[in-house]
């Protein structure tokens, strides 16, 4: 095969870079200083396969049809529509997307943001950031182009076409003027078999892995005689709402006009609000972030983008020693709970964790430590991670600017507590559940990637 004679320049020279005169479609320095080890066989481009698609379309003609307007292309290339009601209200000019066409973002398609709208498929619209192409559907399998399109090697080529500066944009000329393998059809479509049947077995492995952690909320809920969903406010007036006497749990008009989810009423065993429990409840906060000796030490200070695993030892960003003296630091000892009472997650979760060594917080978060002649830690842990909902559900603070957890209202979270060697069974199930889980997610991202590597093995020598 024919190797990319830009690269063979590149190799050679160190400070200038000589270029044959026959491969300067345009004089633009970025296009020839960017660097690509791409090498392939049966080459074409974009152009050759690739006609532009622009077909006008009235809001009236998209309400009739109850088309809808795109929202995004993220970077998995996957596609995203406004809601309809939104089509009345939209200003600007819009196309017609058809089946079995491939719409690319003139800002993100250096991210991946490439989506092929299949046959059979409803057709959408779009404005001018998204241009259209169609093609020949007996040469060309629209899902194999899309794959190759967001390939990491086509990132890094993509983006070398990019122009502008606050916003940098690839132009539709710039994007046909790709080049890129083309095997035959028959070839295109086996490739894709192969990659799809891998992904639809990492699909089912988070399926089992999405099913599992239900059950895990099911298995402690039956364990502790907690009833999950059976409750509800009944809403039929605008101004009036009325709630059984037997239903109102606590006098609190947050907590009344709250959609009760959860009834404790048949638990199997003592219930405790959770402030009982607690030997401290410490907030963190920020060491100024102007003082250089304040930062990049060894000592682990977590914020809310940390909380994403159950147990943690490691934070993405540390402070000195330095600072836990001069700043007023508190360290926090393995053993205690970290949870989030300040972020935008809070909308739909309550993200805790495990300190697995010692570490400092900042403002977003609190650390728990439990009385440990009442409550294990793991159980714990295990418990406010399941009942995450039933916390939001009666501590969370609406309408405000930033989403947060009221301390007070956190304090009375009804806590199930079990003699401690049941409570220690308990956690002991749930880890194990927890490790089958990890292995299932584990091998789901391992099949990904294999079918990532397998599909550019074939593409690309």
């Amino acid at each position: 095969m024919e190797k990319n004679k830009y690269t063979m320049q590149k190799d050679k020279y160190t400070y200038l870079n000589l270029l044959t005169f026959s491969i300067l479609n345009l004089w633009d320095v970025k296009r020839y200083t960017s660097v690509t080890n791409l090498e392939f066989a049966n080459r074409v481009r974009l152009r050759d396969i690739l006609v532009p698609y622009s077909k006008s379309i009235t809001k009236n003609e998209i309400i009739d049809n109850q088309w809808r307007i795109i929202a995004k292309i993220n970077f998995g290339g996957d596609l995203f529509l406004r809601e309809f009601d939104e089509v009345s209200t939209y200003k600007g000019n819009l196309t017609l997307v058809p089946e079995n066409s491939i719409i690319f973002s003139k800002i993100n398609v250096r991210h991946g943001c490439i989506y092929f709208h299949d046959k059979g498929k409803t057709p959408f619209c779009v404005s001018s950031e998204y241009p259209t192409f169609v093609f020949d559907e007996t040469k060309v399998n629209g899902a194999f182009l899309q794959m190759l399109l967001r390939t990491s090697e086509f990132k890094k080529l993509l983006n070398s076409k990019s122009t502008g500066i606050s916003k940098a944009r690839v132009k539709k000329d710039e994007f046909l003027d790709i080049e890129i393998p083309l095997p035959d059809f028959i070839e295109q479509e086996s490739i894709v078999n192969d990659y799809n049947l891998k992904i639809e077995q990492a699909k089912q492995l988070d399926n089992e892995a999405l099913e599992l952690e239900r059950g895990i909320e099911e298995y402690l809920f039956n364990e502790l005689g907690v009833n999950h969903g059976i409750i509800k406010a009944n809403k039929n007036n605008s101004f009036l709402d009325f709630i059984n006497y037997q239903d109102i749990e606590r006098w609190a008009l947050s907590y009344i006009f709250k959609n009760q989810l959860f009834s404790f009423k048949k638990v199997k065993y003592n219930i405790q609000p959770l402030k009982s429990l607690l030997k401290s409840f410490d907030g963190g906060k920020t060491p100024s972030t102007t003082n250089k000796e304040y930062w990049d030490g060894d000592v682990n200070w977590f914020s809310a983008k940390d909380m994403k695993l159950l147990k943690l030892s490691d934070s993405e960003d540390k402070i000195t020693t330095y600072a836990v003296k001069n700043a007023g630091m508190k360290i926090h000892q393995p053993g205690a709970i970290l949870g989030v009472f300040r972020s935008g997650i809070l909308r739909h979760s309550f993200p805790v964790a495990l300190l697995e060594k010692q570490a400092t917080i900042n403002q977003d978060l609190k650390a728990m430590v439990f009385d440990n002649n009442q409550v294990d830690n793991l159980y714990a842990l295990y418990y406010m991670h399941v009942f995450q909902k039933l916390i939001l559900e009666q501590a969370q603070k609406t309408g405000v600017t930033v989403e947060s957890i009221n301390t007070d209202e956190f304090m009375e979270i009804p806590f199930v507590v079990p003699p401690l060697e049941t409570q220690k069974g308990l956690a002991k199930c749930i880890a194990e559940m927890k490790s089958k889980i990890s292995d299932l997610k584990r091998n789901a991202e391992l099949s990904k990637e294999t079918a990532q590597k397998e599909f550019e093995k074939e593409i690309f020598n």
